[in-house]
């Protein structure tokens, strides 16, 4: 048989077998926290008798947990016996192997727990779902990056950017688009649209809609717990951190204006054409900053005030600053930022900080390097014409998208965790358990068709993951709620 085809079947084989594990910790987690193991006290039936119904919701989570093991256990005996019958990276048979050791040891907890385990057991059963998925997630990883075409070429250079204070001309090569200067409305009333228009894209609208739902989210995360979330509470949130991101986006506007001109995917930007001048639009940040404080501080509470507050320097000095235009790291270091309305929501509601809102903002914290580097793999030689250090365009494309990867499986292993601290039941675990396995899918579809377009198309994906297990735990709050 055809050397290269028989290892793309087992590529495929050890694909199906990383999904098949993730779902088993998924499956997993929700099975504990919404007490499914009591619905069957027998291992591996379910009964003394050959029936297994009545069924139930609790009962058909337990026996899909049970599938899952199943399916999960043969998928890794077959990825074992595939891969001794070609020749494999040592480290990838290392992997398989660990796999293969844990499982039935994994499987005999699962026993455990059923006939009466203790706290104890159920951590460690968790625990080794998980490193059994982390090996088979990095030995995929090398697997594929093995039959990957070498596509991992670096930018040759990153262009120095000029200082704010200086203006840039815009670089025209190849395919690039010339910047092309908006025309000037003449009448009154199109001039005040077009300049509203400007002010309003300062504030990066496209970011609030999923920054808004995350502390939503929090907020109602921070509902199970017992307190209560009244609706001027939640409404003043939401301003108040609209108000915050539009600052944020705004002070972000102000300082890569001269870097914005170099680059075709932010060329269009207001203050690229003077559309708003710079001294104004830092004016209207530092308005929306107060303003965002002022609601906080009055309808809300300090704390979250306080931590709105962090979250604006965050953006607008740290990672803006200092960690976007000198380091590799400042998707990742960049990150908390994202992650602070996570807990922002929790503390308006409780007036503290929560093991669930850290539990959260971690899920945001570890998404953020698997959603963005694949849109920086699709805009590398822009960042880099515009100066920026970003991982792919320092590292290459491979060693991002490996990054994209393990990235993802530390995301999919805390949605997990955060559904078992907050007690989140099977709306929640189906769809983690859906949108996380499309995700999944679609970082290892950059691999086999390493295109710009595949890359965005992940970007997109790793957008309604997020988006959907956020409106899952609101739904889970609300069917509490009710």
């Amino acid at each position: 048989m055809n050397t290269e085809l028989t290892r793309r079947r087992f590529s495929d084989l050890l694909a199906a077998t990383t999904i098949a594990a993730y779902v088993l910790v998924a499956l997993g987690t929700a099975v504990s926290t919404t007490g499914s193991a009591a619905s069957c006290t027998t291992w591996p039936g379910c009964g003394t008798d050959s029936t297994i119904g009545p069924f139930s919701g609790e009962l058909l989570l337990f026996w899909g947990h049970r599938v899952a093991a199943l399916v999960t256990g043969l998928l890794v005996t077959a990825a074992a016996l595939a891969g001794w019958q070609i020749d494999l990276d040592r480290r990838v048979g290392v992997l398989i192997g660990c796999a293969v050791v844990l499982f039935p040891v994994q499987v005999a907890l699962g026993a455990a727990l059923v006939v009466g385990g203790s706290s104890t057991v159920t951590g460690l059963h968790l625990v080794l779902a998980m490193v059994i998925f982390a090996c088979l997630l990095v030995a995929l990883v090398l697997t594929l990056e093995d039959g990957a075409r070498d596509d991992s070429r670096q930018v040759d250079s990153i262009e120095p950017a000029s200082p704010v204070s200086e203006a840039v001309e815009p670089v025209e090569t190849g395919s690039e688009r010339s910047v092309v200067e908006p025309q000037r409305p003449r009448g009154l009333v199109a001039r005040v649209r077009q300049t509203a228009g400007a002010y309003l894209t300062l504030t990066k609208p496209r970011l609030m809609w999923l920054l808004c739902l995350v502390a939503v989210a929090g907020m109602g995360l921070a509902t199970l717990t017992g307190a209560s979330l009244e609706p001027s509470t939640a409404v003043a949130t939401l301003v108040g951190g609209v108000l915050a991101i539009g600052a944020s986006g705004t002070f972000n506007h102000v300082y890569e204006r001269d870097r914005d001109r170099r680059m075709n995917r932010t060329a269009d930007r207001p203050l690229v054409h003077d559309l708003v001048p710079a001294r104004n639009a830092l004016a209207f940040g530092v308005g929306l900053t107060v303003a965002s404080g002022a609601v906080l501080v009055t309808w809300v509470n300090g704390l979250a005030a306080a931590l709105t507050l962090v979250a604006i320097a965050y953006y607008a000095a740290l990672y803006t600053i200092v960690l976007k235009p000198n380091t590799t790291w400042n998707t990742v270091l960049g990150g908390g930022a994202g992650a602070l309305p996570a807990v922002i929501g929790w503390v308006a509601v409780t007036g503290s900080v929560g093991a669930p809102a850290i539990g959260l903002a971690a899920v945001i914290f570890l998404w953020t390097p698997a959603h963005f580097y694949s849109l920086a793999i699709a805009y590398r030689e822009d960042y880099a014409r515009g100066g920026f250090p970003m991982f792919p365009v320092v590292e290459g494309v491979l060693a991002a998208r490996r990054h994209v990867a393990f990235y993802l499986g530390a995301t999919l292993l805390s949605a997990s965790v955060l559904g078992w601290l907050a007690g989140l039941g099977w709306v929640y675990a189906v769809t983690s358990i859906t949108l996380g396995a499309v995700f999944l899918r679609s970082v290892i579809r950059q691999y086999r068709r390493p295109t710009d377009d595949v890359a965005l198309r992940s970007f997109y994906v790793s957008n309604y993951y997020l988006g959907a297990i956020l409106v899952a735990i609101i739904l889970e709050t609300l069917v509490v709620a009710g």
